[in-house]
């Protein structure tokens, strides 16, 4: 169980993004070590659980033992309460995190990968300028561990990432402070995932019910940092909707966490480093959900840190590599979504309600997704062309 002095890679962090790296690196028989600095991997988790089918296959077999619910759809609801429900873009499924984030560290064992729990890295050692290896405190003592290539996963306030000259800490317009409960005691639809908006529930942000099976849902709220002005916390609305919602349901669980919804870093790799996941401000900047992006760069960068390794080159110029892939398959897509999401933080409450009843005049099943969507912006053409803008205008630069 002793830590040797020198791995090929090192993975620090044991989320689905580490876990993935660590999987991916071991698999292609590199010498692996994955590290957790908290006792218990997958607690606590920052997360509601929700992730598509397709994305998740294309990464990893599934297991039915991951999987709490499957959803059938989604439901919004305005600030007056009215509601529309609109399908899935892929099959969705809400995860039990505690089983899944273990099972993916399983696997990476069993991949013939090293994995330590309550062992932190508190430095990184450079040569030259390059990174070389970790400092690690755990249950051991103190080491200095060596890596040919080191894979930061160690969330959203990356340390890893900040000493490496990769990140600085997000402004507070781009992070969201989310806070959830596990609630028992409901009465809900098990398949439905619902999202409520408005400023009552959550001011430039949205609040959620994600179902666990019956009975039992995680609710949370998400907020920009930023409007956390007044002296009201992001718990203040979360209990302001759980007394709206569900007043008689019991709380047995509690998280909270900062999300960084302000797009990737702009640089994901240095001499021997590469970062990934919510390290990298990889979530959506829409929604903050970060899964199956964090994954598919786990993946990415461990495949990347094979070629590197095999060249003996683990510089920034080759482990770019994995920079551009992802930046190549997800950028785009990030840029718009933090354009949507400026866009949605700009509308008030009326609005939120004018477009929900144009939405609930031109439902899904009738006119499909495309013709809801035209029909609220025939109703709201400065909304048309705001969108537009936002979407598709200039200015916008990701941090």
């Amino acid at each position: 169980m002793k830590l040797k002095g020198e791995y090929d890679v090192i993975v620090v962090g044991a989320g689905p993004a580490g876990s993935m790296a660590a999987l991916t690196a071991a698999r292609s028989g590199l010498d692996t070590l994955l590290i957790e600095k908290r006792q218990e991997i997958g607690a606590p988790l920052r997360c509601a659980e929700a992730v598509g089918m397709d994305t998740l296959r294309r990464l990893v077999e599934p297991n039915p033992r991951w999987i709490c619910t499957e959803i059938s759809a989604f439901r919004i609801v305005a600030p007056n309460g009215k509601s529309v429900k609109v399908p899935p873009t892929e099959p969705t499924v809400i995860l039990e995190r505690k089983v899944f984030d273990r099972d993916l560290a399983h696997l990476a064992a069993m991949a013939g990968c090293a994995v330590r729990v309550k062992t932190q890295a508190t430095g990184l050692l450079s040569e030259n300028g390059k990174v070389v290896g970790v400092r690690l405190s755990g249950m051991d003592g103190e080491a200095e561990v060596r890596a040919k290539v080191v894979i930061a996963a160690d969330g959203p306030e990356s340390q890893l990432a900040q000493w490496a000259g990769l990140a600085r800490p997000a402004r507070l317009h781009d992070m969201g402070v989310a806070v959830q409960y596990v609630l028992s005691g409901l009465e809900l639809d098990p398949t439905v995932c619902e999202y409520h908006l408005g400023s009552e529930i959550a001011p430039g942000g949205y609040g959620w019910v994600f179902p666990k099976g019956e009975h039992m849902a995680n609710v949370g709220v998400g907020v920009p940092a930023d409007v956390l002005d007044d002296g009201t916390s992001a718990l203040d609305y979360l209990e302001r909707m759980v007394e709206r919602l569900f007043p008689d349901a019991s709380p047995v669980g509690l998280v909270v966490g900062g999300v960084p919804v302000g797009g990737p870093l702009k640089k994901l790799a240095t001499d021997g480093l590469m970062v990934i996941g919510d390290a990298a401000h990889q979530a959506d900047p829409m929604t903050g959900g970060g899964i199956g992006y964090g994954m598919e760069a786990g993946k990415l960068a461990a495949e990347c840190a094979v070629e590197a390794i095999r060249r003996g080159d683990t510089s920034r110029r080759s482990l770019k590599a994995y920079e551009r892939q992802w930046l190549k398959a997800n950028a785009g897509f990030h840029k718009r979504s933090y354009r949507a999401r400026e866009l949605f933080r700009a509308l008030s409450d009326d609005t939120l309600n004018s477009l929900m009843e144009i939405a609930v005049e031109n439902p899904v099943e009738k006119v499909g997704l495309r013709g809801m969507v035209m029909a609220v912006f025939k109703n709201h053409p400065r909304l048309l062309l705001e969108a537009s803008a936002a979407l598709f205008g200039e200015g916008i630069t990701l941090t």
